[in-house]
């Protein structure tokens, strides 16, 4: 089959090229597109007029999107092969969006990779993520628990880190000023309009979508009114409902709601925090397990609140933390306080020149 080719430019652009999906985007995204396109076009000046193809889409072409081949060029200088080999070596699974500058996980390796490898600049950076730190012991990505977490959430065992399983971005070992050894699981926002929604709702094998408006939380059946626990197949034995209570979240608390909770922004959160239940319980020398937020000032679209949600609360950390009973808090923490606690090495200019914008930083750099 025959697949037309469409390049998509940019506004102000002199070259003919369709522009309406920029006017779609929301206002911080905007302004990251160009900030990664002035980046690529500064760096390699041989690629400005080079497009890379939308992996979601093929025959689609964008500015912001490395072409085939040059996936090394949206890493931090010299963790590319290190990051190839540690993906390899977990085997983790590569976002199919890796080519795009605008990449959440990319973004996330470019930021916390080299705390990876430099655990005491780890502890001086990640201070406003984990609080009384002392030492930092080690980071993993796309973590997806002890080896029992997959059976116990019923995902599916052909499964991986970062793909058909629950992972969490990165997670942090560290030891606090008492000794005392945490883990702190970390979900990194970047660009994206929200958080995660569930894909059981969207799934073409659900052909029956009103099961899930017409869900209500204090009577559920999840064998019979959920899709995704329904257990007809590896795609629907999910066991997440019965472990919510064992997670610290309160159905009770979403009182006489009619329709799924889970359908939008909270599935993902919901799915984090049975993570996290689930180490607490399994990793024995682990003292305290908790859920940070990294994202970026300027995107406060993805911290919206459904309709349907907003008697819990006026943004999302918030109306998730009321479901809370004995979890703790779900936490924000914005990449800008990070990089506040950085020295002006290499990769911190990269940082800032990338990704974050210099205000919070004024004070410290230019003196």
């Amino acid at each position: 089959m025959k697949i037309e080719s469409k390049f998509h430019g940019l506004p102000g652009d002199d070259n003919g090229l369709d522009c309406r999906w920029f006017e779609r985007l929301t206002e911080f995204q905007k302004s990251m597109t160009l900030r990664q396109v002035e980046f690529k076009n500064t760096n390699w000046p041989e690629l400005k007029d080079k497009y890379g193809e939308f992996a979601k889409r093929r025959g689609y072409y964008y500015p912001h999107i490395l072409p085939a081949g040059h996936l090394e060029k949206n890493f931090y200088t010299g963790i590319y092969n290190d990051v190839q080999h540690y993906l390899r070596d977990k085997d983790i699974e590569l976002h199919t969006e890796a080519l795009n500058l605008l990449s959440s996980q990319v973004c996330c390796f470019n930021f916390l990779f080299p705390l990876k490898k430099d655990l005491e600049k780890a502890s001086r950076v990640l201070q406003p993520v984990l609080p009384e730190v002392d030492k930092v012991l080690d980071i993993e990505f796309e973590y997806t628990g002890p080896e029992s977490t997959t059976m116990w959430l019923g995902e599916p065992p052909s499964g991986k880190r970062g793909q058909n399983r629950t992972s969490i971005d990165a997670a942090v070992w560290w030891l606090d000023r008492k000794e005392l050894k945490k883990l702190t699981l970390i979900e990194w926002k970047f660009t994206e309009k929200s958080f995660g929604t569930c894909g059981g709702y969207s799934s073409n094998g659900n052909t029956n979508r009103r099961k899930c408006h017409n869900l209500r939380v204090q009577s559920i059946n999840p064998e019979q009114d959920c899709y995704v626990a329904s257990g007809k197949d590896d795609r629907t034995t999910r066991r997440y409902w019965e472990h919510l209570t064992k997670a610290g979240i309160s159905l009770e608390r979403f009182g006489e709601h009619q329709g799924c909770p889970f359908i939008g922004p909270f599935y993902q959160l919901m799915r984090q925090y049975l993570l996290a239940a689930h180490c607490r319980d399994c990793i024995k020398d682990i003292q305290a397990v908790d859920v940070v937020v990294i994202a970026f000032q300027g995107n406060r679209n993805f911290l919206r609140v459904p309709r349907h949600l907003r008697h819990l609360g006026n943004n999302i950390v918030a109306a998730w933390n009321n479901l809370l009973t004995t979890a703790p808090p779900l936490r924000l923490v914005f990449a800008e306080e990070l990089m506040a606690n950085a020295e002006q090495d290499s990769w911190a200019k990269y940082i800032l020149n990338r990704y974050v914008t210099l205000e919070i930083l004024e004070d410290k750099w230019t003196h």
